[in-house]
Order: structure tokens, then sequence, then C-alpha cells
């Protein structure tokens, strides 16, 4: 029981009400990180079972099972469903509340990592910002009382800031993110913030970040190889006129083909909010139980898992390869509409699962494609391609999520590539107009409000 009777005193208890929260995030997602990242790494011997006779019905008994077990989870709290940001920004705008977060917490964690695990193709960061979100209203139960000389909806105030610190620690922690996990939570959640948000989430979101930073170590999420424009040859025998004129040149035919990257990336992006929701009404129209919803998704890990096992899962892996490996077009192009469907499939079941790495793997093949394009018509060197997998990611982030700050920044600490900061939040507001244009929205605003 705490006694606060004045604001200071209770900046110094959110601080810790902060800390707390982002301990406890940090700790439950870098638990959710390591069985994914292991699903990952057993999703080749999985597959590989589908084409053995003796194996095929064991695994599909098992895809049988997870199907069961979605549906089970989701009956017993609704709040298992979807990616989770949706419900919260419900809960923000008073339209909502988490009635047994502990439960839900243990739910939705356990059916996210088996439907994931299982080849489908959603995200773990929506769900890890709602996984904090359930830890600070957790914690918000066990610590909170009346407070003297605060106003009568204090409590529902400091609800919201716990909230809000665990929602941006969930992100922090499983993108290794922290600066993107509070702007996140200001541009896309809360939209304002007071200094009790402030120091609270700022808390939650470097704690969680060092905590999973213990775990996996100091490192950004995609390592990549990408050359900075920083760097270029090393030039001898010319005038330092040629020297600041060539370095010049290079960095603004970059900049300026990043732009047209990003200006294309808003259709697409544009393209994935509209088929997102639409996919989502088509299953509800279906009128079928969640089970055969969940069975459709799973079912088609089968062939995805023999013919194309590039594009199950979150899509982190797949990220990784492109950065650093080398794919032909034809195969980029087919990579891109096989995530780009699959992805739609799944998460129009509403299972639980979120959008930002689809969307993020989607960007980078999108990247990709559009370097590799520049390449063949000997605009860039190979070695260039990199830095427009990192743009296309930016972009077709911004796209669909309407948060082009955020993706600016996120990209930039998913990276380390810290040099390219401005032409990133170039190609974010490039994406960002262009999807309005497009007659895009912002994807988690959309799916709130399809059936209000």
């Amino acid at each position: 029981m705490r006694i606060l009777n004045n604001r200071g005193k209770l900046k110094i208890f959110l601080f810790f009400e902060g800390l707390a929260a982002g301990i406890f995030t940090g700790s439950v997602i870098a638990l959710f990180r390591f069985l994914t990242d292991a699903a990952d790494e057993f999703r080749p011997a999985f597959f590989s079972c589908f084409v053995v006779p003796e194996k095929i019905f064991p695994t599909i008994a098992f895809l049988i099972f997870v199907a069961y077990f979605l549906e089970k989870a989701i009956q017993i709290d609704g709040q298992v469903a979807g990616s989770g940001i949706p419900q919260l920004k419900k809960i923000f705008a008073g339209r909502g509340k988490i009635l047994n977060p502990f439960r839900a917490l243990i739910l939705k964690f356990s059916a996210a990592t088996l439907g994931i695990g299982a080849g489908m193709s959603l995200g773990r960061a929506g769900l890890s910002v709602q996984f904090g979100a359930f830890i600070g209203s957790f914690l918000n139960k066990i610590f909170f009382a009346e407070l003297p000389g605060l106003p009568k909806n204090h409590g529902e105030s400091e609800m919201k800031i716990l909230l809000t610190a665990g929602a941006g620690a969930g992100l922090a922690a499983v993108f290794n993110a922290p600066l993107a996990g509070l702007i996140f939570c200001i541009e896309e959640l809360r939209k304002k913030f007071t200094p009790e948000v402030l120091i609270a989430t700022v808390t939650a979101t470097i704690s969680a970040s060092a905590m999973t930073d213990f775990v996996f170590g100091i490192r950004p999420i995609f390592a990549t190889i990408a050359p900075t424009f920083s760097e270029f040859p090393g030039i001898t025998n010319i005038s330092a006129y040629e020297v600041f004129f060539g370095i010049y040149s290079d960095r603004l035919k970059i900049f300026l083909f990043a732009i047209i990257a990003g200006i294309s990336a808003g259709f697409f992006g544009a393209l994935t909010t509209k088929t997102l929701i639409f996919s989502l009404d088509f299953y509800e129209r279906l009128k079928i139980r969640n089970f055969f919803k969940f069975l459709i998704p799973l079912s088609l890990v089968i062939p995805v898992g023999i013919f194309l096992p590039q594009i199950s899962g979150c899509g982190n892996v797949l990220v990784d390869d492109l950065l650093n490996g080398n794919f032909g077009l034809k195969f980029l192009i087919l990579l891109f509409a096989g995530k780009f469907l699959f992805t739609m499939i799944c998460f129009g079941t509403n299972a639980p699962g979120g959008l930002f790495l689809p969307v993020l793997a989607l960007g980078a093949i999108f990247g990709n494609i559009f370097g590799s394009l520049c390449v063949a018509g000997n605009f860039f060197p190979e070695n260039q391609i990199t830095l427009f997998i990192i743009f296309g990611m930016t972009a077709y982030f911004s796209a669909v999520m309407k948060a082009p700050i955020t993706g600016s920044v996120l990209m930039m600490e998913l990276t380390g590539q810290f040099s390219i900061l401005l032409t990133l939040t170039a190609v974010s507001g490039a994406a960002f107009f262009s999807s309005d244009l497009c007659g895009g929205k912002p994807v988690f605003s959309a799916l709130l409000n399809r059936k209000n």
C-alpha cells in the first residue's frame, strides 16, 4: 500500500513502476523471442516430415491440434485474438478494458508461439506490445491504491500510464529498439504525453531493452553489411573538386532513387491494408467455426513448407537472408507474391499474431526487387542493393502503419545504419503521402474501426 500526497512522489513511484514493467516485460519477451527463434531453426526439419510417409500423419495431427488450441484459447479470452494493438487502442479510447491480464498473457503467449512456430505468416512485435500492456495492467492491479490530493480519475490515468509503459517496453524488447518503442507510443497509441507518462515509458523501454540485450547481446536485430554514405572507394590522383562532386552526386542519386522507391512502396502499402481488411471480412462471411478458419492457413503450411518455406513464420529469417544473400529477380517476385498472399490468409483468420515483421519482410523483398532493377539498369553497383532493402522496409512500414517517425527510427535501430537517418525519414514521408493518395488508412485504426 502506498500513500502519496503530491505529484512529485507520484513521479518517483511511476519511475519504479516503469522499471518493474520494463524488467518483467523484457523477461517475457526474451523468452518469446527465444522460443520463436528456436521454432525458426526447427521448422526446416518439421517441413521435411511432409515428404516422409511415416511422418506425415503425426505432423498433420499436430497442425490440427494447433488449430484446436487457438480456437479454445480465444473462447476462454477474446483478447487472445488478433495482433493486440487495435484492442489496446480501444482501451485508450475508453471502449474496453483488460479483465484478467495474467490469464490473457499466458493464453496469448502459448497460442502465438504455437501458431507462429507451426509456420503461419504472423509477426511477434504487435503481440509483444500487448504482452507489455498485460504486464502493465497486472502491475497496476497489484500496486494501485487511492492517492490523496490527486484527481478522482487518477486510478484510470495511472492504469493507462502503465499500459503505455508496458506497450513501449514490449516493442523495445522485441526489436532491441528503446527509442522506437517510446516514439511508437507517442505516434500511435497516446498521441500526446505528460511528464508522468514520459517518466514511466522511458524507464520501461530502456529497462526492457536492457533485459533482452543481456540475453541476446547488444547488436542490431538485422545485422547488415550495407555500405553507408561515408564509405566510398579510395580516391587518388584526382582533384578536391572531383572528390567533392563525385561523392555528393552519388549521395544525391541514391537519395532520389530512394524517394522513388518510397513512392512506389506507398501504393503497395495501401493495397496491403485494404487486402487485410478484405481478408478479415471474407473469413467472417464464411460463417464457420474458428477451428476451420485456422485450419485453412495451417493446411497451407504443408505446400508452403515443401515448395516455398521462406515465406513461413514471422519473416525475420527471410529479411536476414535478403540482407546477406543474393536472389534472382524472378524468385524475388515469387517471394513477394507468396509472402503477401500467405500473410493475408493467415492474418484474416484473426489468429494471435502481429503485422510488423511480415510487413518488414514484404518491404525487404520490395526493396530488393527495386534495387535489383536499378542494378540491372546500371544505375548502381550491386553492393548498393542492401541499402534499398533497408529503404524498402522503412517505406513499407510507414505506408501500412502510417507511423513514419517510428518507421525511420525503428529501421535505424534494427540495422545499425545511423548514417542514413535523413534518407530513411524522407523515404518514410514519401511512402506515407503516396499511401494517402492511394486511399491507404493507418492499419491499426482501420482494424479498430471496421466493426464500429
